[in-house]
């Protein structure tokens, strides 16, 4: 009986293993070997200890702190404007009659980064400034000389891909205030404005908090869209030093893909790789503290931390102040040093100028400020969470005025899309309402001479080969969460989803590094790894939930029939489990599909290339010679049409539930 407990417990052990493969290779293997190879000189092979002299050289140049602060400044910009343009959007979702918003979202939602970004180019910069918006208003907008632009240019383009994904959340959540409820407090002579403040924010609290700090990590490590409309912008004066030169967007990303490109001492590389990733894992730690019920405390203790290598004695002097608040509990002292706080950060900026004069650190106290309104609110049982600082004038005015720029906005990017895919010219200056020599013969040149399939089929076989290896790893790791037990599976869940969460440039880099000594450059197994690796904390969330919903009447019946573990497994819930896993392989898919970043720093050979670099070849950065924004469009069309094909070739599937169907039969 013991040996047959043991093997039992042994081949629940063994079900796990593929996923720990995955966390240890592509999670945990990245930073080890950065953190191990920041304390060498590493010069085309040539390996000499370094100590912490690379960390000296990268503290002694004040690039690194310059692009830190673009980074936060557009970070903190994204997540505050998305946040409100967001719930202005879903107050509108609520409303019967607005049904054309909805597949206006989808379009940001929908259209990968690769082809949105591209479009969004096209439609500020257009060429060298001469664009659609310079022909309607006059003005032009140049993305490569004007650092204003080039900034806020790229906040638009992320602000308009953000925004669709934090409003169904929030109006998912509105959705669950009763009807009786909204009537009751019209009938009392409450306004929409009123309605939002006193109603629908306490209902969203927890999620506008969860999306704040979750939208924040994602703009702090964005690359993608940076790279793809800026290059890392137009360059700052105050932002050349001894080493490098920051532009209004070097965010981190960009800046470490930079120091990638040019730097031949891997042990400079490792070093940036392993800052950046500290930077992370500390704006991690608020994710975890949002999900305690009174974070406050330790959110003064960090934001005391955050401002000791400020190297201000101002700065030192509050982040005394915050500690003493936390350590006394003195929440109302918060209300004090916050607005000398930004006090000084403002005289510093006005005085020395936004990249020396910013410091980072003011961030969490402006978030410790959030929930000390929500912890006080909640002391006092007030439904009225956040009434003191959202303004309530307006806001249906403005729900709609927001409204109907984002449709028009959508609307123009889908349009263009269309316009130059048919245009017989290779141009992004829309001058006339119906292009120019319109025709398909785009269409039918990406596929006679471009050879376009060749690029799709690489894509398929990239994201195919991801989506069919997903179940053979998450399948029996959630077989093991579900026997595992209910604390232990949410730890699981919680440590997969914060280093899937760790991830970026940072990461990839590293791990750049670790194929190259497998002489797994320019193949496809990295990428199918990393795809892989990121698919899995959704697919086990899914499966566990799935599989913690099944009957347990089921194992018992099996149990009777003198089925083991193992067989019940694959022979049951197997079966009973296809149509999560469907959503999960589809999931896997798409992103593998849809990938840009790892594709653009393993793959070297065009003949390898996937359909987002072959399209990114077609347009290249800002700085680009000769676009060919004819063949982009036509191709972006096909891959868009193919994708939408796809989802709704298996929607339905996705939807289908065994048990629902034999109980329907039944």
């Amino acid at each position: 009986m013991m040996k047959i407990k043991k093997e039992t417990a042994l081949e629940n052990r063994l079900l796990i293993l593929p996923i720990l493969f995955l966390i240890i290779l592509i999670g945990a293997a990245p930073f080890a070997t950065a953190l191990k190879d920041s304390f060498f000189h590493d010069n085309y092979g040539e390996r000499s200890f370094a100590g912490l002299e690379n960390f000296r050289t990268i503290l002694g140049d004040a690039a690194f702190p310059f692009s830190l602060n673009i980074t936060v400044i557009w970070a903190f910009l994204n997540v505050s404007l998305s946040l409100f343009f967001s719930f202005l959007l879903a107050l509108r979702l609520l409303k019967p009659g607005r049904s054309f918003l909805y597949p206006m979202l989808l379009i940001p939602w929908g259209i990968p980064v690769y082809i949105a970004v591209p479009l969004w180019r096209a439609f500020l910069h257009g060429s060298g400034g001469e664009s659609i918006i310079s022909k309607l208003t006059g003005i032009q907008i140049n993305l490569m000389l004007d650092p204003a632009a080039g900034f806020l240019g790229a906040l638009l383009v992320s602000l308009w891909m953000s925004i669709p994904v934090t409003t169904f959340v929030f109006a998912g959540h509105m959705r669950k205030v009763s009807r009786s409820v909204i009537e009751a407090a019209a009938l009392d002579g409450a306004g929409d404005a009123e309605i939002a403040r006193s109603i629908y924010i306490p209902e969203i609290k927890e999620s506008l908090l969860a999306m704040a700090v979750l939208n924040f990590i994602k703009a702090f490590k964005e690359f993608t869209l940076v790279f793809m409309l800026t290059s890392g912008g137009p360059p700052l004066i105050s932002g050349i030093t001894d080493r490098h030169i920051i532009g209004a967007t070097t965010t981190l990303g960009v800046f470490l893909y930079e120091i990638f490109l040019q730097h031949n001492d891997w042990g400079i590389n490792a070093a940036y790789a392993v800052i950046m990733a500290v930077l992370v894992l500390f704006i991690m730690s608020l994710w975890i503290l949002i999900r305690k019920k009174k974070p406050l405390r330790i959110l003064l203790i960090l934001s005391a931390l955050a401002l000791l290598p400020g190297g201000r004695p101002m700065l030192w002097s509050l982040a005394a102040g915050y500690m003493i608040a936390a350590i006394l509990k003195r929440d109302r002292l918060l209300k004090i040093l916050l607005p000398v706080h930004l006090t000084s950060v403002l005289f510093f900026v006005s005085t020395e100028g936004v990249l020396a004069g910013f410091h980072p650190g003011i961030i969490i106290p402006l978030l410790a400020l959030l929930f000390s309104f929500q912890e006080s609110s909640s002391a006092k049982g007030e439904i009225r969470s956040f009434r003191t600082i959202i303004p309530v004038k307006g806001v249906k005015a403005a729900s709609g005025i927001s409204m109907y720029i984002f449709n028009l906005l959508s609307a123009v990017i889908l349009y263009m899309l269309i316009w130059m895919s048919l245009s017989g010219i290779s141009a992004c200056y829309i001058d006339s309402f119906i292009p120019p020599m319109a025709s398909l013969k785009n269409f039918i040149t990406i596929f006679t001479e471009e050879g376009i399939l060749k690029y799709f089929a690489n894509t398929f076989v990239l994201a195919g080969m991801t989506a069919v290896l997903l179940p053979f790893v998450v399948f029996p790791g959630a077989v093991y969460l579900d026997k595992a037990g209910k604390k232990r599976t949410l730890a699981f869940l919680a440590i997969i989803q914060l280093m899937g969460m760790a991830g970026g440039m940072h990461s990839l880099i590293p791990l750049y590094r670790l194929f190259r000594g497998m002489n797994l450059l320019d193949s496809y197994i990295p990428l199918i790894l990393i795809y892989l690796y990121h698919s899995i904390p959704i697919a086990l969330f899914i499966l566990t939930a799935y599989l913690g919903n099944l009957p347990s009447s089921y194992r018992d019946l099996a149990r009777i029939e003198g089925m083991g573990e193992l067989k019940y497994s694959f022979r049951i819930l197997l079966p009973l489990s296809l149509p999560p896993l469907l959503t999960t392989v589809m999931l896997a898919f798409i992103s593998g599909w849809n990938g840009f970043q790892a594709p653009l720093l393993f793959l070297n050979s065009e003949e390898k290339y996937t359909i987002s670099l072959k399209l990114h070849s077609y347009v290249g950065n800002l700085a680009s010679g000769s676009p060919v924004w004819n063949l982009f469009a036509a191709a972006a069309v096909v891959n868009t049409l193919f994708i939408g094909a796809l989802f709704l070739r298996f929607r339905n599937p996705m939807t289908i539930s065994p048990i629902s169907e034999s109980e329907t039969d039944e």
